[in-house]
């Protein structure tokens, strides 16, 4: 449906920022070649008032999430960012085994498993029962169903109320942020925090990771928009943490009103002002750039095809989705992909087809062009057997520069 106002603010003066066309659900790989790809528009718009992004068209959220293939767990940097992010709660907020910790949109329990083995009672929430079950199997108690007030009433009637409730990248997801706030609150104590990590605008529009434009993700945050989001709710933004996962993140602590606010949350409202992301020419210069990325990108791909260099992709995450199918690229024969619940499946739109790193064996290419462009360091350590064969290894982001 038609998203006319805005998420923030409920404005309905909403401005045209990017068009990536019409695009199929990023993570909704299909099954064979004979399946349909459901295409829906993919355009970001931008809100002079509260300074809010968000797509123009939203999806049905069953549609997306009822049955997830994306696994927070498969990547040990992700493991890494939770496990660093579980010690620092437990030492900020003195948390013990008399503490609770719920975790809004709790994929596999990625988030939980190091707060539990450290003694402290957790509690995830994950609509995809598929997802859900994976938790459940590392002994993460898991309410498959999606969040709201009356979720939150019973889980305040069964477990009590929470000292932190987190939520990752769940704000970039759901389209029924008010709800998902204010039953936030009513879940924690009076002095409890609420944890939101989301990718960070200023970033994307920085380093131009447009491809994290997709349709699970209905809202791009600034620490401006989120600001006066939970300011005109009643609440605080009190702490803000640069991240470094999905290519620049950040990680916003927000309580009720009347706690201290720490000098992070000024020092980054100065920095966006600076940087323009209170001026909507900023994001019309963006999408400029986004188009000669196109460019440049089919010219690099069409070099390589023309010195007759096989080429495969490595990764399919959902950013892979949009990517490949703004710029229309159908040269990659296939993609290689650790999470064994994408193997056999097919890229939607551009229709290309995911196999395990098996594959290789049958048919060895000259390029591998990494879709999972964060993961790159990662990646190639993992596969240094296939470097010394003389495979090189190139990000999707490097072929947006002009050869």
């Amino acid at each position: 449906m038609n998203k006319n106002t805005c998420r923030g603010c409920n404005s309905t003066e909403l401005k045209p920022v990017i068009s990536l066309g019409l695009s199929p659900l990023a993570n909704n790989l299909l099954n064979t070649l004979n399946d349909r790809d459901e295409l829906y528009p993919l355009e970001m718009v931008y809100c002079p008032n509260c300074h809010n992004c968000q797509l123009s068209y939203v999806v049905p959220a069953e549609k997306m999430f009822d049955h997830y293939l994306y696994v927070s767990s498969t990547a040990k940097s992700f493991r890494d960012h939770f496990a660093k992010a579980a010690e620092q709660y437990i030492k900020e907020f003195n948390l013990n085994k008399n503490s609770l910790v719920i975790d809004i949109g709790s994929n596999d329990g990625i988030a939980l498993l190091p707060l539990k083995e450290k003694g402290i009672k957790v509690l995830g929430i994950e609509p995809a029962k598929n997802v859900a079950e994976i938790a459940w199997e590392k002994g993460i108690n898991t309410l498959c169903t999606y969040f709201n007030k009356n979720t939150a009433l019973d889980i305040i009637k069964d477990y009590g109320q929470a000292d932190i409730v987190t939520a990752s990248n769940v704000f970039a997801h759901a389209d029924n942020l008010e709800e998902i706030a204010i039953a936030t609150f009513k879940m924690l104590k009076n002095d409890g925090t609420f944890i939101v990590e989301v990718q960070y605008l200023l970033d994307t529009i920085k380093d131009l990771t447009f491809d994290n434009i997709y349709h699970e993700h209905v809202n791009y945050w600034s620490v401006t928009s989120i600001n006066n989001f939970f300011n005109r709710l009643g609440y605080s933004v009190s702490k803000v943490e640069h991240i470094n996962t999905h290519g620049g993140s950040i990680r916003v602590h927000v309580k009720n009103k009347g706690s201290k606010i720490d000098d992070s949350v000024s020092k980054f409202l100065e920095n966006e002002k600076e940087f323009g992301l209170t001026n909507y020419n900023v994001y019309l210069e963006f999408a400029k750039r986004v188009e000669q990325a196109k460019t440049n990108v089919n010219n690099n791909i069409k070099s390589f095809k023309n010195k007759n260099l096989k080429l495969v992709g490595y990764g399919s995450p959902a950013k892979a989705t949009t990517s490949l199918n703004y710029y229309g690229v159908r040269d990659i024969d296939y993609i290689i992909e650790d999470n064994v619940l994408k193997h056999n499946k097919i890229l939607p739109g551009v229709r290309i087809p995911i196999y395990s790193k098996d594959k290789i064996k049958e048919q060895s290419p000259d390029i591998i062009v990494v879709m999972a462009w964060n993961f790159i360091e990662e990646i190639k350590k993992n596969n240094q057997d296939l470097i010394d064969k003389g495979i090189q290894f190139v990000s999707i982001k490097e072929l947006q520069n002009e050869n």
